[in-house]
């Protein structure tokens, strides 16, 4: 599955960093992590940091599929409001989703912090914005407001006025964080570059991975390396290939719908310190941007149901992407977009992401991030992961089952 299109900004925005990648792989690994996107960079780094041999693979080159094609805004608000969710799923356990998803973005402000450096920045705390920019919006974005508030969550009501005080043009705004502005694709191969280097994780591009399968109690692996089947043994694998599973595990994640997503990325603007927010509007189709850290803005939204990509379609909202986030403006920006493409993401029918032990394997377990906030289910799921290696019970996190 092609799952981007266009010219891409982070791969071509990120200093080079030496990963020393294999293209073989060894006998000595307790654990296979498939994929290097961020959920199996995050997996990969937690368990190699808690002392388990790990080796991950990669079909194509680290980190070229949906990560490097990631806007970076990464929020413990989902593309629904604990309200909503309420309503969906009931109080205890919306509040719980939410809990784990601040508590995401909490550890992964740690992680960056034990993580190797680069010379340039690629991660940053921020707030965000969430906007009613359709004055219809207003009673939902106030009534989130006050649902987050009475769960003790630090958060505001802005209106129209003070808005323009971050040169906002929105009826009405809720103002909540810590998140974080993030370079993902510089964050997965600072991840893996700390994991290689310090806690001896395997690294293996070119390896396809074809299925897994019991044999004497043992989980045997096919993978295809150079044009050559090999067969190889672990004790614990881990699926993280996104919104494209190998074929044995489609039937658990069948509810997962393919959407295109489109991104502009604009010349160097000015943009003060008052308008540096994660904004995101409340509104269908909607768009939201950030502040690149190059004094871009990174422009997203539009999206619409689809599972092809063709190469006119990194063009398609090109100008309305632009004209949308300055429309959120109240002192327009002059420019133009320098970086354009597509990309597909994954909707689960529930708003809700699959991670878990796979139904018909209890050696395995599946990470499918779907639902709007993929970096932070990847982190949420890493932690899943160590509990579940570690004979955990994983009962607060049966909300995002497999085969639900």
């Amino acid at each position: 599955m092609k799952l981007h299109t266009g010219n891409l900004y982070w791969p071509s925005h990120t200093e080079a960093i030496s990963l020393g990648i294999r293209n073989n792989i060894t006998e000595n690994s307790d654990v296979l992590v498939v994929g290097s996107g961020m959920s199996g960079a995050l997996a990969a780094y937690e368990l190699a940091k808690n002392g388990y041999k790990v080796t991950l693979i990669e079909q194509n080159r680290i980190a070229s599929g949906s990560t490097s094609a990631n806007t970076g805004l990464i929020q413990y608000m989902s593309d629904q409001g604990v309200k909503s969710f309420t309503e969906q799923i009931g109080s205890q356990k919306a509040i719980k989703f939410y809990n784990q998803s601040k508590e995401a973005v909490a550890d992964l402000i740690k992680i960056d912090e034990e993580i190797v450096k680069l010379n340039q920045e690629t991660f940053k705390q921020s707030d965000s914005l969430i906007l009613a920019t359709d004055k219809k919006k207003i009673k939902d974005v106030k009534a989130e407001t006050e649902t987050q508030k009475e769960i003790g969550y630090d958060v505001s009501y802005l209106d129209n006025e003070e808005l323009k005080e971050h040169n906002i043009n929105a009826y009405g705004g809720l103002k909540c964080g810590p998140d974080i502005n993030l370079n993902p694709y510089a964050f997965v191969l600072r991840l893996l570059k700390t994991a290689s280097e310090k806690y001896d994780l395997e690294i293996v591009e070119g390896a396809k991975f074809i299925k897994a399968h019991k044999e004497n109690n043992q989980n045997i692996v096919t993978l295809e390396i150079a044009g050559n089947k090999i067969k190889t043994s672990f004790n614990k694998i881990i699926i993280a290939t996104g919104y494209n599973p190998p074929e044995q595990f489609q039937k658990s994640l069948e509810n997962v719908e393919i959407y295109k997503t489109y991104v502009a990325v604009s010349d160097p603007v000015e943009i003060s310190d008052e308008e540096d927010l994660l904004v995101w509007e409340v509104k269908d189709a909607y768009t939201y941007f950030k502040k690149t850290f190059d004094n871009r803005l990174m422009i997203g939204g539009f999206d619409e149901k689809g599972n092809k990509l063709k190469e006119k379609d990194a063009l398609k909202y090109e100008k309305d992407l632009v004209k949308s986030a300055n429309s959120m403006f109240v002192e327009k920006k002059q420019m133009h977009a320098d970086y354009n493409y597509a990309a597909l993401f994954g909707i689960s029918k529930d708003n809700l992401p699959y991670m878990g032990v796979d139904p018909e394997n209890e050696d395995i377990f599946v990470v499918c991030g779907v639902g709007g906030n993929g970096t932070v289910y990847s982190k949420i799921a890493s932690t899943m992961i160590v509990k579940w290696l570690k004979g955990e019970s994983l009962s607060d996190y049966d909300t995002y089952r497999l085969a639900r």
